[in-house]
């Protein structure tokens, strides 16, 4: 998928949250750990949501914004291209299953605070920061449900 606007941003993201959700269910399955299995299946409803969420701001966001290009970032910090779900999450323990969703976040998080950065128009901004802040609450929720599962 090529991005260039705010929109296909948004789209590109909501995406990589469904393929995210998608994965974790699969691999759940796979998980010989029953506490590794649990722990997928609730990152992979919490991804699922998130995924809707982001999507939403299409439907808020002004069309100026939403309209607005942003291939010359992206062509200087491209998206995370490694999508493809190649089971490694079946193999993982319950701690590296939580640092590997963490940096999954963290670079989407990034990548929003830096658009925010550079971008000038206050619309814009907002839009951003609201994407943004979401990006953060969600993956902060995510941690703690996700370490609660490990004191249990």
């Amino acid at each position: 998928m090529r991005v260039e606007s705010f929109r296909d941003l948004l789209d590109w993201t909501s995406g990589y949250h469904l393929h995210l959700s998608q994965c974790f269910r699969q691999c759940a399955h796979l998980q010989k750990n029953e506490r590794s299995g649990m722990l997928l299946d609730y990152l992979a409803d919490k991804e699922l949501r998130l995924a809707a969420c982001v999507l939403g701001f299409k439907h808020q966001g002004e069309d100026k914004a939403l309209n607005t290009w942003c291939t010359e970032h992206l062509d200087r910090h491209p998206l995370m291209v490694d999508a493809a779900c190649d089971e490694d999450f079946a193999l993982m323990s319950t701690t590296e299953i939580i640092t590997e969703v963490e940096k999954q976040h963290q670079l989407i998080i990034l990548l929003y605070q830096n658009l925010y950065d550079r971008s000038h128009p206050p619309k814009m901004q907002e839009l951003l920061a609201e994407v943004r802040d979401l990006e953060v609450n969600e993956s902060q929720q995510m941690m703690h449900g996700a370490n609660r599962l490990e004191d249990i």
